[in-house]
């Protein structure tokens, strides 16, 4: 793998990339009068200008700024480019400094600026390098350890392949630095670029054109020691929005591990910064927790690959409908069930995202609230620390969307209706193991051209995880006809659960609702083990359906690392239909704002401040009601 050296600076004590794509050139700047040389090993903060912003508004437009970018710092105003249709034949004074800032012009006539005029060049910060113009991308360390690339594009104006931000020796950090643009470079109207300027994340196992792929497995990049020759088709929808890709999180190792050999593992910043941050997704949900900088994570689930980590990192997840978004480019390959998860902090921007992601539209699509509401007593058999909790939870969907919830047992329903192709087996007798060893067989056979090579390079079979090796190992024992017949039974499964319990079709009104696990502390990652029959994770991913993951309470708890009261959320589930994403992160949205919950997390130490829950009002239970003066699914539906 190639590496190319790139050449940083200090601004205002932080560390920044000046990036190699050279925008403009200068053979000159004025200072007042005085013409002078650029030298050529000189670099600067700039900021580049409009003419009237320059003139007329200049102390306004810096601290305006400052407010809006974290790239911008007032260092950069020390140093002013104007844009053409000014004249700068005399210093700009600034108000109350008493001294004078430098002004230089921009030239028409670089070998660089002909695809473009210079005044398409947007106004912020920049670093001029010698007589160069290039855009200044702060640079920020990645102290949780979930990133395992920050990349950065080879060309910011035509976004083709990547590169890896590598700083040299002695930089005074062993955190992967993880390097961002300015905000103010988004100029494109968000009718064309929904997810203008927004700083996202891509999993490992997403190919970008020139980043490696690693897996969390030293076998992996031992026998593809390269970079990737194309873009995943994923990702390509993100640049195509306008998103910029920042980096690559950790996955788990083959995103079923969950001991970290190869690789640290992600340190989840919640609570007493000791919580194990699960496997799969790991590295999306931990730094969208952590950091205050990122707006939106990806990532890939199965079953629990983006629900686990999005629960131990106290954020919400939408596990997308699979089909709905391509895996055209994730390495090695998906299984059947394989499908893009969004983590996100905010209920308002994760409905942007999803309207955006999956539409590709900023306009929302026209939205039709469920009319029926099966909640799912199987799944809600949680302690009694809970169990109100989520009571509360479903009765506020019921409050808003102005219907009862009909309670329903899977196992009892099956026993007095069940398919006749069950020949009277009850539900988890028929179904056993069937959901999980398909997985395993799936997950196994993804990699057997990978075992296959490795062993024919080195002469052995490749080291995996405790986790990943007990997967294969049940996935290899799955012969080819016994997996035919657990997709059978899952068929009856599908087929009886839309007949029964609810339709999953694209024009099905229903939902589910269910409790899901809320464990805490745990230390260090569980045993591997069988996943036996329907659970709460293998609900969706059996049915084919999108669900989307929600922190509305919290629980204290005694850690015995800080010796303090702790507090971990408590979430709950909706599954949809097939293509009801965006319907079901907009129904959670309506539902808390409708019983004055936070529709929000915060980031860092805890989701939610102490003793509130996600409630900004009290404690008291919702009571059902058939419509509300202030939302109602009627007047939601018209948005």
């Amino acid at each position: 793998m190639e590496i190319k050296t790139a050449l940083t600076t200090i601004v205002s004590g932080s560390h920044y990339l000046v990036h190699p794509q050279v925008l403009r050139s200068f053979l000159t700047r004025q200072k007042g009068t005085i013409q002078e040389t650029i030298k050529p090993d000189v670099v600067l903060p700039v900021t580049v200008l409009e003419p009237e912003q320059l003139y007329y508004h200049l102390e306004g437009t810096l601290r305006l700024f400052d407010f809006y970018d974290d790239v911008f710092t007032p260092e950069f105003g020390s140093i002013l480019i104007e844009k053409p249709g000014g004249s700068a034949s005399v210093a700009v004074g600034s108000a109350g400094s008493g001294y004078s800032k430098s002004v230089m012009h921009l030239r028409n006539d670089s070998v660089v600026a002909k695809k473009r005029s210079v005044s398409d060049l947007p106004a912020g910060p920049y670093i001029l390098h010698g007589p160069n113009l290039h855009q200044a991308w702060k640079i920020y360390n990645d102290s949780l350890g979930a990133f395992a690339f920050g990349v950065y594009p080879e060309r910011v104006d035509e976004i083709d392949a990547f590169q890896v931000l590598r700083l040299p020796p002695g930089n005074g950090t062993s955190y992967a630095p993880i390097p961002v643009p300015s905000k103010l470079y988004s100029t494109v109207p968000p009718e064309k670029a929904p997810l203008k300027g927004y700083r996202v994340t891509v999993p490992d196992s997403m190919s970008l054109k020139g980043i490696p792929t690693t897996f969390s497995s030293n076998a992996w990049e031992e026998l593809h020691n390269g970079t990737a020759t194309e873009t995943a088709a994923f990702v390509k929808r993100l640049i195509d929005l306008g998103a910029t890709v920042v980096g690559k999180t950790k996955s788990s190792q083959f995103g079923s591990g969950r001991e970290w050999t190869d690789v640290a593992a992600p340190k989840n910043p919640r609570e007493d910064g000791h919580q194990d941050a699960a496997g799969g997704a790991t590295g999306a949900a931990i730094s969208l927790a952590g950091y205050e900088w990122l707006r939106t994570a990806t990532g890939i689930d199965s079953f629990g690959q983006v629900y686990d980590p999005a629960a131990a990192a106290g954020i919400f997840a939408l596990r997308t409908s699979p089909g709905y978004l391509s895996l055209d480019g994730a390495e090695p390959g998906a299984t059947k069930s394989d499908t893009i998860g969004i983590f996100g902090t905010d209920l308002s921007e994760l409905f942007h995202d999803a309207v955006a992601i999956v539409h590709k539209s900023l306009a929302s699509p026209a939205i039709s609230f469920p009319r029926t509401i099966v909640y799912a007593t199987d799944f809600s058999d949680s302690s009694d620390r809970d169990k109100n909790k989520h009571e509360q939870f479903l009765a506020a969907v019921e409050a808003f969307l102005g219907v009862k919830s009909k309670r329903i047992s899977l196992s009892k329903t099956w026993a007095s209706n069940p398919p006749a192709k069950a020949k009277g087996q009850a539900l988890q007798d028929y179904m056993k193991d069937v959901p999980f060893l398909s997985f395993c067989y799936e997950f196994y056979h993804q990699y057997d051209a990978f075992r296959t090579d490795y062993k024919a390079k080195f002469g052995n079979e490749p080291a995996a995880e405790t986790t990943v090796k007990y997967r294969w190992d049940l996935g290899s024992n799955v012969t080819k006809q016994e997996y035919d017949d657990y997709q059978v039974r899952i068929r009856v499964f599908q087929h009886w659960f839309n007949s029964v319990i609810m339709p999953t079709g694209d024009k099905s009104d229903a939902i589910l609702i269910s409790a899901y696990p809320s464990q805490a502390p745990i230390y260090e990652a569980p045993q591997p083990s069988q996943i036996h029959g329907i659970t709460p994770d293998l609900l969706a991913f059996t049915l084919h359906a999108p669900q989307i993951l929600a922190p509305f309470a919290q629980f204290e708890y005694q850690s015995k690392i800080s010796g303090q009261t702790e507090y971990h959320p408590i979430y709950s589930t909706i599954l949809g239909p097939q293509g009801s994403d965006t319907m079901l992160v907009k129904l959670v949205e309506a539902t808390f704002q409708q019983a004055q919950w936070r529709t929000k997390v915060d980031k860092g130490k805890i989701a939610f401040p102490p003793a509130q829950n996600a409630r900004k009002v009290d404690d008291t239970p919702v009571k059902v009601s058939p419509s509300s003066p202030e939302v109602t699914p009627q007047k939601m539906g018209e948005l």
